[in-house]
């Protein structure tokens, strides 16, 4: 259904399957996770090229020219797929086809000033999947698509995107929109009982989001524009699996009291411009340590804990099976006890008060961590001793702090093995560099980041990169070194 060379998300593809019902919960209770196994299975059989790789793991891909000619003869001569870029292929889809269309991948220049009428309604009627991509003003007509289970549409014109008729098609399982315009939805979506996948995400919206969404039995994804604002009652939306662009500003304090109920999530994503103020932090707190299936975190709240008052900070063992976890701006008084028991995390950003030695070995035990963000206000005089045994699967460190780090970090032989890329702030240099960096085997990046407010600072920064490079001359690998103004 996509054109040549076309990006396609891992994640969009899967859900489109699972819409479809190509997607069987015979290999497993997860359909996402049995739909990226699938996914997997094409990339190993070279039938799809990875395009993003994200720490060996592929997350878009894309079809060879000469795959994606034999995948179209194919759909034509099963009737799998029709594909439509012009009025020229309209035509021929009217005038030759016999049989009736069942996915489609429909440009607005095919369309033209097309009409519903007997012939169209004969071809169009079957429709199960379709893929529209809307150039100028041309706006389809759901009319025509009684019984589609997928619609995704890529809006590339300028005016308005209008769907309040999209609430009349009863058979939709996964709406996917992107639109660089203002978009308006039906006010109500309660009529739509099948619908599992809702990715508005890529949209700036015109109205609210229908209330009545919160009682969709089956809605299992959620994305939404950021610090899009969720209706009352999300305590009913207990099939969820993932929300993302939920705005804690707005939210109510039974918003945050309703998230509890969600104990199917397994991906929420938060933003808030602001302090929330203790009852909601409280709220979110004690709900969030009751979402024992979240795999995935994200928060961007500004808030600080104080080491007489913790939220995040006290929780008990909290979700065990999480593999990503970022929390942008909440500051922790140290880094939290209960982190050491999350054996699956791979992806951390964190911020705290005050840290020590004690507080980097306890990251360094996470035997998946592969990616981590650390942003320390405060560093300990003794220096951090990193040897054997810690960071074992490590690829990319960001360390950052107002104070100069570089004095800080020992790497001694048999450290971080599989560390290639080291990122840090240099706000106040006196001139040290980490000690130990020719014991990074693999590492093949430095990136140093300063604030340029002056003339001198400026010569700091150089001198930062020169001093750097003469420390890797003996290094195996001659990592690069790169100096950043922020």
């Amino acid at each position: 259904m996509y054109s040549e060379d076309h990006i396609i998300p891992r994640d969009d593809l899967v859900k489109q399957w699972i819409g479809e019902g190509f997607v069987n919960s015979l290999h497993g209770p997860d359909l996402m996770d049995v739909g990226r196994s699938y996914f997997n299975e094409l990339v190993n059989r070279s039938m799809i090229q990875p395009c993003k790789i994200s720490y060996g793991e592929v997350l878009s891909c894309r079809v060879h020219d000469m795959m994606l000619d034999l995948i179209l003869s194919k759909c034509v001569e099963d009737n799998f797929i029709s594909v439509l870029y012009n009025s020229e292929d309209m035509a021929r889809l009217l005038n030759r086809c016999k049989n009736k269309v069942r996915r489609l991948s429909l440009s607005s220049m095919a369309v033209g000033g097309a009409t519903y009428d007997t012939a169209i309604a004969a071809r169009l009627s079957q429709v199960r999947s379709l893929l529209f991509k809307m150039g100028c003003n041309r706006i389809l007509s759901l009319w025509w698509f009684k019984y589609l289970r997928v619609l995704i549409i890529v809006h590339g014109g300028r005016e308005r995107l209008d769907l309040t008729n999209v609430s009349q098609l009863f058979q939709l399982r996964c709406l996917t929109v992107s639109a660089l315009v203002l978009m308006k939805l039906p006010t109500k979506l309660g009529e739509l009982v099948y619908l599992e996948t809702l990715d508005i995400e890529n949209c700036m919206l015109v109205n609210s989001i229908p209330s009545d969404i919160v009682h969709l039995p089956r809605l299992s994804y959620l994305h939404l524009p950021n610090w899009t604002e969720l209706p009352e009652g999300i305590e009913n939306m207990k099939s969820l699996h993932a929300l993302r662009g939920l705005n804690m500003q707005k939210s109510s304090l039974e918003c945050f009291v309703g998230l509890s109920k969600l104990t199917n999530l397994r991906e929420l994503h938060m933003s808030a411009g602001h302090s929330l103020g203790l009852p909601k932090v409280d709220a979110l707190a004690c709900s969030i340590g009751k979402l024992c299936n979240l795999e995935s975190l994200v928060i961007s709240g500004h808030h600080v804990e104080r080491e007489d008052n913790q939220q995040l900070g006290s929780l008990s063992n909290p979700f065990q099976h999480i593999e990503r976890l970022e929390l942008h701006c909440w500051r922790f008084w140290r880094v939290p006890k209960w982190l050491c028991g999350l054996h699956c995390l791979r992806f951390l950003t964190l911020c705290v008060k005050e840290t020590s030695t004690q507080d980097v070995c306890l990251l360094g035990e996470l035997p998946s961590l592969v990616h981590l963000e650390l942003e320390a206000c405060e560093i300990p005089d003794e220096r951090a001793m990193l040897g054997t045994g810690l960071f074992p699967v490590l690829e990319s460190l960001n360390f950052w702090s107002s104070k100069d780090i570089t004095p800080y970090l020992v790497f001694e032989a048999g450290a971080m093995p599989s560390l290639r890329t080291l990122l840090f702030t240099v706000l106040d240099w006196d001139g040290t560099i980490p000690v130990g960096m020719e014991h990074l085997l693999h590492l093949q990046e430095i990136q140093v980041h300063g604030v340029c407010i002056n003339n001198d600072t400026e010569d700091m920064l150089k001198e930062a990169k020169d001093a750097f490079k003469e420390a890797l001359l003996m290094h195996p690998n001659r990592p690069s070194v790169t100096v950043h103004n922020l």
